[in-house]
Order: C-alpha cells, then structure tokens, then sequence
C-alpha cells in the first residue's frame, strides 16, 4: 500500500484531535488569557467543528509540535521525577459567577514548575506570553519561583529563565479573566490584541476587518 499526502494529513488531524481541548462555560484556561483573547474567542466559537477549520498544513504544523513536546516531556519527567501534564484549578467570582481557571502545567513536582518551549530562536527574555503563563502557574500552585526551558529547534541550544513571582501581573491576568469572561458568557469578541503573532493566526483572515476598525459585535 502507498501511502498518499492526504494519508499523512489525516494522522496529524487525528494527532490534534486526539488532544482536543474541550471548553466548559465555567472554565477559562490559562492559554485563553495569556494569549490574544480575541483568538480564544475563535478557538471557543470553533471547537465543536473539531479542527475543521484548520487547513492540513497548520495541522502538520501544530502536531509535530504536540508530538515533541510529548517526547520531552516524558524525558524530563523521568529525570527530574515530576509529574507531566499535571492539571490545577482555581475558583474566581465574575459577576457573582463561579468560574474556574484551569492550568495543565508540563513539569510539577514539590512546589517546582517547569514549562518547555521548543522555538526557532531562544530570545533574550522570556517572551510576554509565557512569561505571563508562568505567573497563571504559580498563582494556581501557590508557588513563587517557576523554570520556562527553551530549546532551539535550529541550532540545538537550550536556555533555561528563572521567573520569579510577579503579584502586579498577576492582578493584570485576573482582571484579563474577568474580561474574558464577560465577552464570551455575553457572545461578545474580545478586543483584538494585534502583535506580530497575528501573521502565523488561523483565524487572521476573519479578524483582519476588526483590526481595520470595524466594529466589536459577536
């Protein structure tokens, strides 16, 4: 049998469906508010199409991403005997609401946090977002220093940031649940957040007339 291109494309849709992430109306998950949350908004909006919407190179893309962080993280789990994929909650009110904020963290283990981010250049600082994700962590965890682990995916260097607790940016990702939140309960799009991140986003092309200042209906 002779495998063909669309054979291929169907594992790695089947890889990313396999880690589908189902959304619950009173969780918010760490990625939604540390990311752009005019994407979370899409990527809630889209998930009962199960991944339709993504063309088969995003999926080839993004699954091979899965499948070496998988590896990874089942190496350093056995090294540094933490737990992987380990998953935290905890409760906010908005509007008199209970809400969840759900963190699943790569590496746990007695109060330490390590998150590891394969990337094609290791920066000179952590970049804002995992900076951010890494302070969701600790304040999930109850813990005050955390390790985000850059490999680069070219050269082979390895780059490993203490972040510290950060109580100020934290008060900032409360206040972005609390936002986040109300737009998706209410069925409206959050305020697009434009970076250079908006170039590789899947959901470019329907936002891009936001951006060009339309208005912020749902």
């Amino acid at each position: 049998m002779k495998p063909s291109s669309k054979d291929i494309y169907n594992c790695f849709r089947q890889l990313l469906r396999k880690h589908f992430r189902e959304y619950k109306p009173d969780e918010i998950h760490v990625h939604e508010i540390v990311q752009c949350m005019r994407k979370s908004y899409y990527e809630r909006k889209y998930y009962s199409e199960r991944l339709q919407h993504l063309s088969d190179t995003k999926c080839v893309i993004l699954g091979l991403g899965i499948a070496v962080h998988e590896s990874l993280e089942r190496i350093f789990s056995n090294v540094f005997k933490t737990q992987s994929e380990k998953v935290f909650k905890k409760r906010i009110h908005v509007n008199g609401i209970g809400v969840d904020i759900v963190g699943t963290i790569d590496l746990y283990a007695d109060g330490t946090v390590m998150d590891i981010k394969t990337v094609n250049k290791i920066p000179d600082e952590p970049y804002l977002h995992h900076y951010l994700q890494l302070q969701a962590y600790m304040w999930l965890t109850d813990t005050y220093v955390s390790y985000i682990i850059y490999i680069c995916k070219r050269d082979g260097k390895v780059k490993i940031f203490t972040i510290n607790r950060d109580e100020r940016a934290i008060s900032q990702l409360l206040e972005r649940a609390h936002y986040y939140y109300t737009c998706i309960s209410s069925g409206i799009k959050p305020r697009p957040e434009k970076s250079y991140l908006c170039r590789y986003c899947e959901y470019a092309f329907e936002c891009e007339s936001i951006l060009n200042g339309d208005n912020n209906d749902g």
